[in-house]
């Protein structure tokens, strides 16, 4: 018997396009996702530079501040031109034009006045927002309040180098930054993209939005878990506070002779002056002006515990009119804000 060998049928050999079927599709899937994304944040980007002041007022507020430093210098040149710097609890608490109709009986003076106040700042980024807007020529005011409480004026990093990047530096990158809060290469890096998106910058802004969207109650928690770090972050406070921001802000003044008056706010809770800070105000032009106590003012006109509402700002702003009236016309003022082993400032 002849045993018959046959050879298995050769496979047959598919084409090229389809003997591997399930590589290209996830490369393609890959890059219409990543075209999605982009699209997306450019949309964000348009978005944020077009219309961002019709999603938050403080970024409204944010994008005004040119307009603002030209208002105030587009007055009479016999004008008194008064800058309120602050935060939150200057735009509450300052009834500006409460402020400009006493002044103006009381000193028989015009007096042009404006509030650079965003949300949840301090010095360090008032120190950047006046450097930028109004620290330049024709755009100078007379006289600037300093609305402060507690640490506001201490040198400390910002909170916000997102929104410092973006809105307070305008595309600068001022010596002080390194020196005070931008002490890393990923800080700086940081800084430098925020400084080119508006989008990057204001993220934290859009994450809030969803999550308020998803999160019961998101908001109110969030801001009580930040009341609570802040309250112990509070409880470890360095022992000799520095000022040296303060220092070089009133020395950025004194350059162009304007008078800094620092207006201690009145807060539920009363706090002390560092002796720190005192010093500051004795070795330069700055002024000092106490209010944190306001006959009449009650812990109930807070209306949200820190904020003062309409009846506390009218009793606040006329002692605050009462107490700087003597401060609002000293002017030429006179340099001699000086640090510590240095010479006094051009």
């Amino acid at each position: 018997m002849t045993a018959v060998l046959t050879s298995p049928e050769p496979e047959l050999q598919k084409p090229p396009s389809e003997a591997l079927p399930g590589r290209k599709r996830p490369l393609r899937t890959e890059w219409r996702v990543l075209g999605v994304v982009i699209l997306c944040f450019l949309m964000l980007e348009f978005g944020f530079r077009i219309r961002g002041d019709v999603l938050s007022k403080d970024i409204s507020h944010l994008q005004s501040f040119d307009r603002l430093s030209r208002e105030l210098a587009a007055g009479p040149e016999d004008e008194l031109r008064v800058l309120f710097l602050g935060n939150s609890l200057t735009r509450y608490g300052v009834d500006q034009k409460l402020f400009v109709e006493l002044t103006g009986e009381n000193t028989e003076k015009p007096l042009r006045a404006v509030k650079v106040n965003p949300d949840n700042t301090a010095l360090a980024d008032w120190y950047y927002a006046y450097q930028s807007y109004f620290d330049k020529p024709e755009r100078v005011p007379d006289v600037v309040v300093i609305g402060f409480e507690g640490g506001h004026l201490r040198d400390a990093p910002s909170h916000h180098p997102d929104r410092l990047a973006y809105y307070y530096c305008r595309g600068r990158q001022p010596a002080e930054l390194g020196q005070f809060d931008l002490k890393t290469f990923e800080e700086r890096a940081y800084f430098t993209l925020c400084s080119m998106s508006a989008a990057f910058a204001n993220r934290d802004r859009i994450q809030r939005r969803v999550l308020d969207m998803v999160i019961p109650s998101y908001r109110s928690g969030m801001d009580e878990l930040n009341l609570r770090m802040a309250a112990d972050a509070g409880k470890v406070v360095e022992q000799e506070p520095s000022y040296e921001r303060l220092l070089k802000f009133v020395a950025m003044a004194e350059r162009n002779q304007v008078q800094v008056i620092l207006a201690a706010m009145p807060v539920p809770e009363y706090y002390e002056f560092d002796q720190a800070m005192l010093d500051v105000v004795h070795s330069t032009s700055a002024e000092l002006v106490d209010c944190r106590e306001v006959p009449g003012l009650k812990v109930t006109m807070f209306f949200d515990g820190l904020h003062m509402d309409e009846d506390a700002a009218r009793l606040y702003t006329t002692a605050l009119v009462g107490k700087s009236e003597p401060y609002l016309c000293q002017l030429p003022v006179k340099p001699g804000a000086k640090f510590p082993g240095i010479a006094t400032l051009p």
